[in-house]
């Protein structure tokens, strides 16, 4: 065997450890894209329980979207994303239908806006319950007369109250 031909075999041996890391490669993608999937499901639906819940439609920059000016978007909590063109037609899409990247992004900007109106929807319902609260203990101050229940509720009987 010449030396021309070991190199040939050295060659072959190096193109085929060169495929098998190709294959093995290939192989990782695959079980990532799989994963992707999989992991892209179950963000979407445990937070389209929480979306609907909430009720809150957020306003995303077009750019997050790779969409041109003069476009608008609005997560919905539906978790749609309401795209309106520039020439005013608008398209739906659930937010499982974009890429990684732009899902990542909007998960992004997104989710800091929503935690934002859910604080300010937790407070303003606190503040309503609290003074609902108040007012409950305060009409429980007032003076009950001495009349049972079951005189209020014949009202055949004529009761009086009277103060000294």
């Amino acid at each position: 065997m010449s030396s021309n031909d070991t190199d040939i075999d050295d060659d072959l041996v190096e193109v085929i450890k060169t495929m098998e890391t190709l294959i093995d490669e290939a192989v990782q993608v695959y079980e990532l894209d799989k994963e992707k999937v999989n992991v892209i499901d179950d963000v979407y639906n445990s937070l389209k329980v929480i979306t609907n819940f909430l009720g809150f439609s957020v306003d995303l920059y077009p750019e997050l979207l790779n969409l041109p000016l003069g476009s608008r978007a609005v997560l919905t909590p539906s978790l749609d994303i309401v795209i309106i063109k520039p020439n005013f037609k608008s398209e739906t899409k659930r937010l499982d239908q974009f890429s990684l990247e732009e899902i990542t992004n909007i998960l992004r900007y997104g989710t800091p806006a929503l935690i934002s109106m859910a604080r300010a929807d937790r407070i303003y319902k606190n503040r309503r319950v609290s003074f609902l609260k108040s007012a409950t203990a305060k009409l429980k101050q007032l003076p009950h007369t001495n009349v049972d229940d079951n005189d209020l509720a014949d009202k055949s009987r004529h009761i009086e109250r009277v103060e000294s």
